[in-house]
């Protein structure tokens, strides 16, 4: 089954609702990374350019699904953001039944995430949603592997609905993964294990190796018996690491800088060497500046995940190390997540990645082969209407 994308349909004059992904950090009513909205400009443009009454729909963070608005969650700093880059107004609606009756040309749902039955996937919910749409249109890679109401749920009471242009960027980046030029190199960080589990098992398979830091390191280098002090780590998993932790491609940290907290003074100690007042933060930047050879000779490189508590600068050195490392290799660069492209930014190597993913847990699962629910619908919508919209 093939995707079908805006260019295949015409716009002019339909009532177009738009699924993008604008889950941005905000401080102080101000968005801080403007990356995820600068992304989706060029879908939203040429659906204006091409006559089209546009309602954008989107989430940002994890408020409570009350049907009513959490000023802490709301959109309103992100439509200030858009209007600026789009130099026209836009009408924030803060009901269903406010949007259904909207005669603005350019619109906004409040946070999708305020309403009942989004996260469960509700045919109530996406039925009214979708109550004066004539085509829907998914631009939302990130939250693709998500059923739920204004991803799956919309388009089954839609005729048309199709993909935007930065899904369309952000697969044909990744299909080039399963061809990557050779040595391909992984590297993963992050907090859980168990939620990467059978990730790294997957990746395992496909790549030359596989960088670990974060919690992700720490539960491993805990499953091999070495002492991790009070480190982040899950215990309740060390029999299911014991699986793979012992992978000749699988690369932990021999060095790693730990404190008794996150105020104590900093140290570089060995992994061999920690004791039971130790907590591990970070990665040592010496580790990754040991594996130089490695991301040199790198055809691909794959990068998920801060390599420790980046947001203290410091604990941000391993995190940037890796970041350093990157962007001085010739190798075909791919970094997913928005932890991730924060650590990019941070790092100031933005221009010398080869290719910025937006999303994380789809960018993950994709590239372990899974199917993404958002898509799969769009492509058995695909089968169903015809290519030019008519």
């Amino acid at each position: 089954m093939q995707l079908r994308y805006l260019t295949d349909y015409r716009i002019t004059s339909k009532r177009v609702m738009l699924r993008a992904d604008m889950n941005v950090p905000i401080k102080d009513g101000k968005v801080e990374n403007e990356e995820r909205i600068d992304r989706s400009l060029k879908t939203i443009k040429f659906i204006l350019d091409q006559g089209g009454k546009l309602t954008l729909v989107t989430h940002l963070g994890r408020p409570q699904e009350s049907n009513k608005v959490q000023e802490e969650f709301s959109l309103r700093p992100i439509a200030e953001c858009l209007e600026k880059k789009l130099n026209r107004p836009i009408v924030i609606e803060e009901s269903l039944h406010a949007l259904n009756s909207s005669k603005a040309e350019l619109a906004m749902l409040e946070n999708i995430r305020f309403f009942d039955g989004e996260k469960r996937n509700s045919p109530q919910l996406a039925k009214e949603l979708t109550k004066n749409c004539d085509l829907f249109v998914n631009d939302a890679f990130a939250t693709s592997h998500r059923a739920h109401a204004s991803t799956v749920g919309v388009v089954d009471f839609v005729n048309e609905a199709c993909a935007g242009f930065l899904i369309k960027e952000e697969l044909e980046a990744l299909e080039n993964f399963d061809k990557a030029k050779r040595p391909i190199v992984g590297v993963l960080g992050g907090a859980k294990i168990s939620t990467k589990l059978s990730l790294i098992s997957s990746l395992a398979k496909k790549v030359d190796f596989l960088i670990l830091g974060g919690g992700l390191a720490n539960t491993c280098l805990g499953a091999q018996g070495k002492e991790i002090g009070s480190s982040l780590t899950e215990i309740g998993m060390y029999q299911d690491v014991k699986a793979f932790v012992d992978n000749e491609k699988i690369l932990l940290p021999s060095k790693v800088l730990v404190s008794k907290d996150k105020r104590s003074e900093v140290r570089e100690k060995d992994v061999n060497d920690l004791t039971e007042e130790d907590c591990i933060f970070d990665v040592s930047p010496d580790f990754f500046i040991s594996l130089a050879d490695i991301f040199n000779k790198a055809g691909t490189i794959v990068w998920n995940g801060p390599m420790g508590l980046f947001e203290e600068d410091k604990f941000s050195y391993g995190t940037l190390e890796v970041a350093k490392q990157i962007a001085n290799s010739n190798a075909y660069s791919i970094v997913g997540g928005g932890d991730t492209i924060s650590a990019a930014t941070k790092a100031g190597i933005l221009d010398s990645i080869n290719y910025l993913s937006t999303a994380g847990g789809a960018f993950l699962e994709y590239l372990e082969g899974k199917s993404l629910p958002a898509l799969l619908a769009l492509k058995k919508k695909a089968l169903e209407s015809p290519k030019d919209g008519a």
